[in-house]
């Protein structure tokens, strides 16, 4: 929720700073169906219905084949230099999901902070859910898991990984940079 909201504060700078939205017309985003498949997955498979069908247990090759097809986005479009910070932060949560066999690592107690009960519970009953599991001493790379927070931004805020900040910041970048009206010469 509340990158959201941070996108759209930031969408809104932007376009006042460029007066509008006219930097767009000389500017190409490859292949943004891939956003779309990418996410058309993983609403597929993050729901109840899935989690209680017989596929439920592909549900991490299903996440790991969207997360593959996000990245085929990003890197078609690197020319910008938003995307190239997000891909930074999307490589170290892929990282982190590739190790633990397509799950991300949760920190339980950073989760109770932001009253995720019902996904605490979940966890614990099941070991895993949806995209996540229990980060613990089995798990590899908790560093770049999720565990941060901020309580003070209480209800919007969640568990982030310094990855997901990363592709936030990123993403904030290629705003201001997507809209940016191209450079114009006057001549004397």
């Amino acid at each position: 929720m509340i990158e959201i909201i941070v996108l759209a504060f930031v969408f809104v700078i932007a376009l006042v700073i460029n007066k509008g939205v006219s930097g767009i017309k000389s500017k190409e985003v490859r292949a943004v169906y891939l956003i779309f498949v990418g996410f058309l997955i993983q609403l597929l498979i993050f729901n109840e219905k899935f989690s209680n069908s017989p596929f439920s247990s592909a549900t991490p090759i299903f996440y790991v084949i969207s997360l593959f097809i996000l990245l085929a986005f990003l890197l078609l479009n690197l020319h910008y230099r938003g995307i190239l910070i997000s891909m930074v932060g999307f490589s170290l949560n892929l990282l982190v999901i590739l190790a633990n066999k397509g799950f991300m690592p949760q920190d339980l107690s950073k989760l109770e902070l932001v009253g995720a009960h019902t996904k605490i519970v979940l966890l614990q009953q099941y070991g895993t859910f949806y995209n996540a599991t229990i980060m613990s001493e089995k798990t590899h790379l908790n560093f770049l898991g999720d565990n941060i927070t901020a309580q003070l931004l209480n209800p919007f805020v969640g568990v982030y990984s310094i990855g997901d900040i990363i592709i936030l910041l990123g993403l904030c970048v290629f705003i201001f940079e997507f809209l940016k009206k191209p450079a114009s010469f006057k001549l004397s």
